[in-house]
């Protein structure tokens, strides 16, 4: 550092706008990208993260000095921090929510408030001090510190402010603030012997245990292990091995007959199967790899639109060895968890132990160790979900983002609101890398990007091994529900062709895009449908809890056994979910094994492992689910897949609907029939004859983008124009639609009514006790954004000069998926 005075700005995980100047303390070396504690605020301190350095003293506040350094390497290198930037500036947030949401928490440590004794006073003999006090002070007599939760946990009460309030008026305690740590270390006992086959004591051990058969069974056993390898050996593998317990090997240890050890381990599992070379590539995956090559030397980004079943993980994996033969590394991007586990299991078998996976079920300890070893380059391929986009990876060479139409590649649950697929292909920019986009129902975005000549296409209409797309079948509902040819929810179609495919020994998949048991509860009597209190929605019934549930709050209550209303004891449910399917066909089915995949089911860290390796196995006949079953998995045996209710996917109140109906129903299509025999499909429908499933029953993608293309252009919608979604929220309606009113009203100067529209109530208007209302900006293609956005937060700027409306919570979500 140099002479002069110098100050760093930090990054902390806070909603604020911009970075927080502290001064270096003379003589300290620190780098961009390290992490330190500073006290934000009287006595709060955070983990920050520095952003630069310089020597401009600030003249209108005094500054604070950096508390401590919390270790000496960098934890986030520059280009991240030039990430972030970029997404604080395109989506409208602040630096702080992309430290928070890109950070592992265990990192970012927070300060808690201690409370330690006053040296040298006594407790006061006076009346006036309360039971409570002295309990405190006698408790810390005996404990150098207490947090406050501790001290309320002493006394039982919900609130101990006052009590430390008491205790600090009369001098007795000071308060003291300290960082805790939320990564621990995980720790592992080994055990070890020095005693070997021809050791001269070992007969005398031997003959010491000899009343301890247990011990001495696995005394031996760890002797002749260690005949192979003199390290220490992980003691809950030993027990696992060999029985007995941990128990067993502390009495070896107390004889001193065995030497028992701790030691820190990675929590992360590294594959230690053997490795194995992918097939021989088809003439047509050959082909797509040329053209992929081609298009790469002109553009940076290339869409591989290839067919289910097309073979483009293969594709995949030869461009992946051509980057890592470069010394470079891989990104690989997955919408989400449900899609890691087949995948990563093909690619460890192929690279090993080079690739490290990053998703939302790694806990806390995990994410960290990962960190570290991405950062120590560890790892040269990265697979995750959008998460794993925030990662330390250095000399990335490529990103593949694989089924990139897919909704939850985008984050919509906090801030930033960024879009995975963007923002990869802002980081392969600035890193120097290509990004290969691949899907079989590209979105309409990347395909009219792809037709512009923005970006690179190649199309991969084939499946791998000449095998044939499945056949598509619509199923008539009402045409059904006339000749009586239904079975609760089941066509006698669906039944009779699941039974054929039984007795053929295949395997079905049932596509339901609704959790829970039925949507609704109906009283028959009045009509009384029971309501969230906290949402506009209806509770949604799930009959093994026997529990409404609100999919949007969390909240839940018991069945009712009658009517709220009118007491009436006749209540029925309306709509179906994957619960009821699934009732249905073990009715139907009973001699069969039938499981399901949803979120309410998928909730344990490796349950989705245990069911996907379940059915492969063929332990499971039939799995029923939600859009987790629609998306990349591969199963030799399924022959058959059955939608139950496709006009679900049509009627939802936004402009994607129709795009997102067609990729759902392909890409639930292209689980049946992936190897040998040809699958079948059997979509059932009220509306069969819906230009969409028409579409979508034929494979006829470019048709589909093209008429809804036609329409977008027409109506102002993406990717003819960009779109910015203001959502204001408040406890008071009016309020809220006052806020979001004067909002739009200043707006109107600079939009017409085409590309400013609102407020409007959305189709929940109310959610966990708040109203909402939202205000939608169309920003055309002669318009600036970039303008657009400073004009948008300088109306924020104006609107929290009225402070009534200070109080309503306003959000940005810049290309709203």
């Amino acid at each position: 550092m140099s002479d002069k005075q110098t100050f760093a700005e930090i990054i902390l995980p806070l909603p604020l706008d911009g970075t927080f100047t502290y001064e270096v303390p003379f003589g300290w070396d620190l780098k961009v990208g390290q992490r330190v504690a500073v006290q934000f605020g009287k006595r709060k301190i955070y983990t920050g993260i520095i952003h630069s350095f310089h020597h401009n003293k600030p003249e209108l506040y005094k500054t604070k000095f950096i508390e401590s350094i919390l270790e000496e390497e960098v934890f986030v290198l520059p280009q991240q921090i030039k990430l972030w930037e970029w997404i604080v500036e395109y989506y409208m947030c602040s630096l702080g929510d992309v430290f928070k949401n890109a950070f592992p928490t265990a990192l970012k440590l927070e300060s808690d408030t201690f409370v330690k004794l006053v040296k040298g006073k006594e407790f006061p003999a006076e009346e006036g001090i309360s039971k409570n006090a002295y309990l405190i002070w006698e408790a810390l007599h005996h404990r150098s510190l207490i947090s406050v939760d501790e001290a309320a946990d002493i006394l039982d009460l919900k609130s101990v402010i006052p009590v430390l309030k008491e205790l600090l008026d009369y001098g007795l305690i000071e308060l003291d603030e300290r960082l805790i740590e939320k990564y621990t270390p995980k720790i592992e006992y080994y055990i070890q012997t020095e005693i070997s086959l021809q050791d001269d004591s070992l007969q005398d051990v031997l003959s010491e245990l000899e009343k301890a058969p247990k011990q001495r069974e696995l005394f031996f056993q760890l002797v002749m292990r260690q005949q192979q390898s003199s390290k220490p050996i992980l003691a809950s593998k030993f027990i696992k091995e060999f029985g007995g317990s941990y128990a067993t090997l502390r009495s070896l240890a107390d004889k001193g007959i065995i030497k028992f050890f701790e030691d820190t381990s990675d929590r992360i599992q590294e594959f230690d199967e053997d490795l194995h070379d992918i097939h021989a590539l088809s003439e047509h995956q050959q082909k797509a790899i040329d053209e992929i090559r081609t298009n790469l030397k002109e553009h940076d980004t290339v869409l591989l639109h290839g067919v289910t079943s097309s073979g483009k993980t293969e594709i995949y994996i030869k461009l992946i060895e051509r980057v890592l033969a470069k010394g470079k590394k891989v990104l690989y991007l997955l919408p989400e968890i449900s899609l890691t586990t087949q995948l990563t299991q093909r690619l460890q078998k192929h690279f090993g132990n080079q690739i490290g996976i990053y998703h939302s079920k790694f806990n806390q300890n995990e994410r960290v160790e990962l960190w570290q070893k991405t950062i120590n380059n560890d790892y040269q391929i990265l697979i995750g979900a959008r998460s794993s986009m925030f990662l330390p990876i250095q000399d990335l060479g490529l990103i593949i983002v694989d089924e990139e139409h897919e909704t939850s590649l985008k984050q919509n649950d906090s801030k930033p609101n960024f879009h995975a697929r963007d923002t990869a292909l802002v980081l392969a920019k600035l890193e120097g890398a290509k990004t290969i986009l691949g899907s079989a129902t590209p979105s309409l975005e990347m395909y009219f990007a792809a037709k512009q000549g923005k970006i690179g296409y190649v199309e991969l209409s084939h499946r791998f091994g000449g095998v044939q797309p499945p056949v598509m079948e619509i199923i008539d509902l009402r045409r059904a529900q006339k000749k009586k040819e239904l079975n609760g929810d089941i066509s006698m179609r669906l039944e009779n062709q699941i039974r054929d495919t039984f007795k053929n020994d295949k395997q079905v998949i049932i596509f339901q895009n609704r959790r829970g048991y039925a949507p609704v509860m109906e009283c028959k009597s009045c009509g009384h449908t029971p309501y969230c209190p906290n949402c506009d929605v209806a509770l949604t019934y799930h009959r093994l809890s026997h529990q409404l549930k609100c999919h949007y709050c969390g909240h839940s209550q018991a069945k009712p056994n009658k009517c709220y209303q009118c007491k009436s004891v006749e209540l029925e449910t309306k709509g179906i979910g994957t619960e009821q399917i699934e009732e249905d066909l073990l009715r139907i089915f009973p001699n069969n094994s039938i499981a399901r995949m949803d979120v309410d089911s998928m909730r344990k860290k490796f349950a989705f492992e245990k069911l996907i390796k379940a059915f492969e196995n063929r332990e499971v006949d039939m799995l029923v689910g939600t859009q987790m079953v629609t998306k990349g998995l591969d199963f030799e045996h399924v022959n058959l897949v059955g939608i139950i209710r496709a006009d679900s996917l049509l009627n939802f109140p936004d402009f994607r609907a129709h795009e997102r109906a067609f990729q759902r129903i392909v890409q639930v299509a292209g689980r049946a029939g992936r190897r040998k025999d040809r699958g079948l499909v059997l979509i059932q429908a009220f509306s069969a004859e819906h230009k969409i499933l028409q579409y979508a029953s034929q494979f006829k993608y470019h048709e589909m983008a093209q008429e809804i293309l036609y329409e977008r252009r027409d109506f102002l919608y993406p990717p003819f124009v960009k779109m910015i979604e203001i959502t204001f929220r408040h406890k008071n309606r009016d309020r809220c639609y006052k806020t979001a009113n004067y909002y739009a009203e200043s707006l109107r100067k600079y939009f017409d009514e085409k590309t400013l529209l609102g407020p409007e109530a959305p189709s929940i208007a109310r959610m966990n006790n708040n109203y909402y209302f939202k205000v939608l900006v169309k920003i055309l293609p002669n318009q600036s954004a970039k303008k657009v956005k400073i004009l948008l937060k300088d109306a924020l700027e104006n609107l929290h000069q009225v402070k009534s409306f200070r109080s309503v919570r306003i959000d940005f979500d810049v290309d709203p998926y």
